[in-house]
Order: C-alpha cells, then sequence, then structure tokens
C-alpha cells in the first residue's frame, strides 16, 4: 500500500462513544485534523480518546466546549499536532449532544 491521505467522518450520537478512526494493519496514521461541528440548539462537550492496539482507553481532550452552531479543530492553537496513531490503535470521539459531525484526516503511513 503507498501512503495516501484520507478523511474519516462520524455523527455523533448523544453520550456514545464513536470509533471514528481504526488504524489498519503494518500502518501508521498522522493524525492532521479533528474538526467537530455542532449543529445542535445547545452546546455540547466534546471527549477524544484512543485505544492503543484497540486496548484500554486513553483520553487525549477530555470535555472541550463547544457552543451551539460553531465547530473547532481539536489539533489546532494551543493543543497543535499532528497526532501520531500505529497500527490497530482506535480513535473514539463523544459528544454530550446529538447532531455533532466530526472529520478525521490522517496521512496512513505504509509500515510493510
Amino acid at each position: 500500500m503507498a501512503n495516501s491521505y484520507k478523511r474519516y467522518k462520524a455523527t455523533l450520537v448523544s453520550a456514545v462513544a464513536n470509533n471514528v478512526l481504526t488504524v489498519p494493519a503494518a500502518t501508521a496514521a498522522i493524525l492532521r485534523s479533528i474538526w467537530v461541528t455542532n449543529t445542535d440548539a445547545s452546546s455540547t462537550n466534546i471527549t477524544v480518546s484512543f485505544s492503543p492496539s484497540g486496548v484500554g482507553t486513553h483520553p487525549l481532550v477530555s470535555l472541550e466546549p463547544l457552543a451551539a452552531g460553531k465547530y473547532v479543530d481539536l489539533l489546532a492553537g494551543w493543543n497543535a499536532g499532528p497526532l501520531v496513531l500505529e497500527e490497530f490503535d482506535i480513535l473514539t470521539v463523544t459528544s454530550s449532544q446529538s447532531n455533532v459531525y466530526v472529520v478525521v484526516s490522517a496521512l496512513l503511513v505504509d509500515r510493510s
């Protein structure tokens, strides 16, 4: 497999952990952005975590507030990325409200 840019997206459901990205075998993923858009009428809290090799949960962003009708790149600003994940790592995003959308941009690097 050649290196390639990929986009992963999910529509979040209130209080449900959503697996947005699972890194394929023999691959590393370099995440450039995690865009979150809140189209709900209420503000929401966003939590981002990852599971190394699919085991356990490690928080990356805990309770990032996002007002109604707003968007944010969670890898921009003070907590600027990129974020590197390895094979079988799982990126999970949770929202306290529904009508929240997430788009992850990643470079998948072939390690075989």
